[in-house]
């Protein structure tokens, strides 16, 4: 298991999302060995907007978590990919937040999740 975290951060001022817009806040690179599967355990975030959702995936592949309110903690136990090729794989993980709201919005400095991940 491992863990990821981040926050928005920036400068001085928040960040404007326009309506239903999504925005990349955090993308890393792992790889995932021949028959095994990358697992979201769980997830704790907190947007200071509750229009905004947050989204986890791993690309390229369907595996998406969605979690909406702006904040929460949860365990969903989520298979983000499952690599059955027969040969190690390179994935990308985004974290993005999404815009719910149909007018532009703001992110905080301050928002923030942590990720508990697993590759079994």
């Amino acid at each position: 298991m491992f863990q990821l975290n981040g926050i928005v951060g920036g400068r001085l001022t928040n960040i404007n999302v326009g309506g239903r817009k999504t925005i990349l806040l955090q993308q890393i690179v792992l790889d995932v060995k021949k028959g095994q599967k990358l697992i979201l355990r769980d997830i704790n975030f907190l947007f200071n907007n509750d229009a905004f959702a947050i989204k986890v995936e791993a690309q390229p592949s369907p595996g998406t978590f969605i979690a909406r309110g702006g904040a929460g903690d949860l365990r969903p136990n989520k298979i983000l990919f499952n690599n059955n090729t027969g040969d190690e794989v390179r994935i990308f993980l985004l974290v993005s937040a999404i815009n719910t709201a149909r007018n532009s919005r703001s992110l905080s400095r301050s928002d923030s999740w942590h990720l508990t991940l697993a590759r079994r």
